[in-house]
């Protein structure tokens, strides 16, 4: 027998069953809600404050002042806004906020968590610089909004609200104080440097002034000829031109040497590193990795829809990866560079090998710029070397006139440069300002940032949702009852009836019976109430019974389950009445000897069944028992049965039988659960016609299968089964569609009442 009955989980199928459990669906959704409110209460809010900085790192009176500085120090004082975010999320800047905190000493432990340490036994206790230090680095972070803005979005986190708007305020102004007293230095210096420079130079022309004066007067040679005053012009220019490119060659070589330092600061030998090629593959990486983006942005914008695809496209394919495999390469490349303990901790190896390949590319530019410088400045000196061979050739009194002219002249040259170089620095660093120009302070926020309740509750509420259908789903898939009537229908059987579960009736409801002083139990619904939908589907098997035969009922008809408490007792009792109340002669005997109950259903007693008919100490008259209705007669099972098993098998059983057919037209015999015990089996060999009660949702299909095999085994003659206490609200879908069941059941308790 083929047992294949289909376990699909088909839409319909889900939604059936999901709207099936909604209350309970409903109850796990309100307890994940719950659940997640209730976890959001239970964990320390964070609070977060922001404010927002101005970082100018160039341009206008700066950018000149950084010229000045530059020509004059040889050392640059401008900045790149990648720079200062670094110098914002650095550990150095930490502690500066650390110190001007714990200085100010603002208050308790409940509202400047960051001050304070609270040990496992609640002791409080002042935090270390270092502790401090670290607790601000991690909470504090400095983002740019919006792409090509030089505004700097400042923000902290904290446990406490006043902590919040605390640090960031002192951040900013700590960054404006420490970048304004840094460029203000810087002016000072070069100012300081440029008034030496300016009384050294002057004091060189007073001397070349006075030599030029002694010469003179001693020598009573006033001027010199036009050839030579020629000469001395040239030497002039030129010996001004060499001077200011000495001056540009130190200016770039002091440039170099801050830069060199400046990756030796990140890392010892860094800048060795980089003069061996290290520096230069990282940045020939990140070119190719931006043309590669670049390309993959350009595809993505020309054709929306492109990542949908399956697959991508062989030239989308390619590009992912190249540029996996280049940002493996970047990684790679900066972490031979750096270790955990180097500078700039915090940042990933992508933004390190940026930073650092943004220094080795100012070292690039500044070597060119140098050798440019140095090959004008030996032209030059070749010129010079021109000039002063035809100087040379000048009169001897008129060298040395035109000598000390030319060093009067140079000397002034100079002086007028440094001292216009000073005078710009003296205005210049009146209105020197630094880099950041607070826009918005940060304020106390007014509820928290995280954890965020309602979005908790939705969190839960979906788990709810999501665990509350996996169980469903699990549950129907592991249920291996009889829980469809599609199943059933897949069985090479026929489906007789489906009786609908029996609801409880109210005491007060019940009627009795006519016979005797006992009420009619609820099981016995054709006598209780005939307009009942349970009695309407009982009249239905009767029926179906009937004309499976023609039009004249099986003479007997043995009713088996496949395992106990599948209510065949109850069909048996009820198809006994439906016959009778057609006017057939109709008896219901009790052959369950083991487990007897059908006595109990017509409110009978046990004293004298078939036991003791065939023992013998009941006669026959005694052995049929009297129900409400004439045509129904009910003969018990009896007790103190040895051999249970045996007694269908005897002679005079048989005998008994044979003699019931004459007098009764439908004999109906309600037998041992054949599925879990043997006892019917000689019994169920030879009646006309064997119904199979199943119990909807509760009867394992595996037992029920194996219980109709073995029916074929012993060729009885099966005529149907019957689905007791079917419940269409737990009915997933049907052959006919779901809500059949209902509407029949619906429909027909409106026509009965009409």
């Amino acid at each position: 027998m083929n047992s294949s009955a289909t376990e699909t989980l088909d839409p319909k199928k889900i939604i059936n069953i999901l709207f099936r459990h909604k209350w309970l669906i409903l109850l796990l959704l309100l307890a994940g809600a719950s659940a997640g409110w209730f976890i959001a209460g239970t964990i320390t809010p964070t609070y977060q404050s922001s404010g927002t900085i101005l970082i100018n790192t160039g341009g206008g009176a700066d950018e000149e002042l950084s010229n000045i500085i530059s020509q004059a120090t040889g050392v640059r004082t401008g900045s790149t806004l990648a720079n200062e975010l670094q110098v914002l999320q650095s550990r150095e800047f930490a502690r500066l906020v650390a110190q001007d905190i714990i200085e100010e000493n603002p208050g308790n432990a409940d509202e400047f968590p960051v001050l304070w340490n609270i040990d496992e036994e609640g002791v409080v206790s002042r935090a270390s610089e270092a502790a401090v230090t670290n607790r601000i680095r991690r909470g504090l972070s400095a983002l740019v909004p919006e792409e090509d803005s030089e505004v700097v979005e400042l923000s902290f986190s904290s446990s406490s609200p006043q902590e919040t708007a605390l640090v960031v305020n002192t951040a900013m102004n700590i960054y404006v104080e420490r970048s304004t007293l840094q460029n203000r230095r810087a002016a000072e210096s070069t100012a300081q440097f440029l008034e030496n420079e300016m009384e050294r130079v002057e004091e060189s022309l007073e001397r070349s002034e006075a030599r030029l004066r002694e010469y003179m007067d001693r020598t009573g040679i006033v001027m010199v000829d036009e050839q030579a005053s020629g000469i001395v012009n040239e030497q002039v220019a030129l010996e001004t031109e060499l001077q200011q490119l000495n001056v540009e060659i130190q200016t770039v070589n002091q440039a170099i040497s801050n830069l060199e330092r400046q990756l030796d600061r990140i890392q010892p030998g860094l800048s060795e590193q980089f003069t061996e090629a290290i520096g230069p593959r990282i940045r020939n990486s990140q070119e190719q990795l931006a043309l590669y983006e670049s390309e993959r942005t350009l595809i993505i914008s020309r054709n929306p829809g492109v990542l949908n695809r399956d697959p991508l496209p062989d030239r989308m394919i390619f590009l992912d990866e190249q540029i996996a495999r280049l940002k493996s390469e970047i990684r790679e490349l900066s972490a031979q560079l750096f270790t955990e303990d180097d500078e700039f901790m915090g940042l990933d190896s992508a933004d390190r090998a940026e930073l650092v390949s943004s220094i080795q590319s100012d070292l690039v530019e500044l070597r060119i710029e140098r050798n440019q410088y140095e090959s004008r400045r030996d032209a030059l000196a070749e010129r010079r070397e021109e000039i002063d061979s035809r100087f040379d050739s000048l009169p001897d009194g008129m060298i040395e006139l035109s000598r000390l002219q030319r060093d009067v002249r140079i000397n002034e040259e100079l002086y007028l440069n440094v001292s216009r170089q000073y005078a710009d620095m003296s205005v210049l660093k009146q209105s020197q300002f630094g880099f950041g120009q607070i826009l918005d302070t940060a304020l106390v926020p007014g509820s928290p940032v995280s954890p965020n309740k309602i979005l908790m509750a939705i969190i839960g509420l979906m788990m709810g949702g999501v665990v509350a259908t996996g169980l469903l789903l699990i549950r129907d898939f592991m249920d291996n009852s009889v829980n469809s009537m599609d199943m059933v229908k897949q069985l090479p059987i026929s489906l007789l009836s489906a009786v609908p579960v029996l609801d409880k009736v109210p005491e007060k409801k019940k009627k009795e019976f006519k016979t005797k002083q006992s009420k009619i139990p609820n099981e016995l619904v054709l006598m209780r109430d005939k307009g009942h939908v349970v009695s309407e589907s009982v009249r239905r098997l009767k029926n179906n019974l009937i004309y499976q035969y023609g039009h004249v009922p099986p003479k007997t008809i043995a009713i088996t389950s496949a395992e106990k408490g599948d209510g065949k007792t109850t069909v048996a009792a009820n198809l006994g009445i439906a016959f009778a109340d057609e006017g057939y002669k109709t008896l219901v005997i009790d052959t369950d000897f083991r487990r007897s109950n059908l006595h109990s259903y017509f409110g009978l007693d046990n004293e004298e069944g078939i036991t003791e008919y065939l023992n013998g100490k009941t006669p026959l008259v005694k052995l049929f028992k009297s129900t409400d209705n004439s045509h129904l007669k009910v003969v018990t099972a009896g007790k103190n049965n040895p051999s249970p098993e045996s007694v269908v098998n005897n002679r005079e059983f048989r005998a008994f039988m044979d003699k019931m057919k004459e007098l009764f037209d439908v004999i109906i015999c309600d037998t041992p659960p054949f599925g879990i015990i043997s006892d019917s089996t000689a019994l169920l060999k030879t009646v006309e016609s064997t119904i199979v009660v199943t119990r909807f949702r509760k009867t394992n299909r595996g037992v029920l299968l194996k219980t109709l095999e073995e029916l074929e085994r012993i060729d009885a003659q099966v005529g149907g089964i019957v689905l007791n206490a079917f419940n269409h609200k737990y009915e997933a879908g049907t052959h006919y569609g779901s809500g059949y069941y209902k509407s029949v059941y619906s429909n027909y308790e409106a026509y009965i009442e009409d």
